[in-house]
């Protein structure tokens, strides 16, 4: 297996991770009386607590800037161009990045830190593509 491969099945299995915890939470969440149908169902009830929304949050975070690294390594497999070793530390640096942002997200959630890493994830990310 090409080893950025390797670098995108462990992005991927974080957002498995994440998406059963939203799935763990959200029923221990529903049990407990902290998720209100209304705002499940039509996003008008009162908003679900805040440990639950950020792990929602950090799921949708997962489906969103990563797929532009999928698309990158898809590039790479589907092409006659060697991933070179610049690229490939960049590409564990972006799935460290995004390990640590969820890390955040879901924890303490400082926002300053959190932004920080969005944002340095952002820009390895945009130097793969360059």
């Amino acid at each position: 297996m090409p080893s950025i491969l390797v670098a995108a099945t462990a992005l991927a299995g974080l957002t498995l991770f994440v998406y059963f915890l939203l799935t763990v939470v959200g029923i221990i969440a529903n049990a407990k009386g902290e998720l209100s149908k209304d705002y499940s169902l039509t996003k008008t009830g009162a908003p679900p607590p805040a440990y639950v929304g950020n792990i929602g949050r950090n799921f949708v975070n997962l489906l969103e800037m990563p797929v532009l690294f999928y698309a990158l390594v898809a590039f790479h497999l589907a092409s006659s161009i060697a991933v070179s070793p610049t690229q490939l530390m960049l590409a564990w640096a972006f799935v460290a990045l995004r390990y640590l942002h969820t890390l955040v997200h879901i924890t303490a959630n400082p926002l300053g830190l959190r932004f920080l890493l969005h944002r340095a994830a952002a820009v390895v990310l945009v130097v793969m593509w360059v």
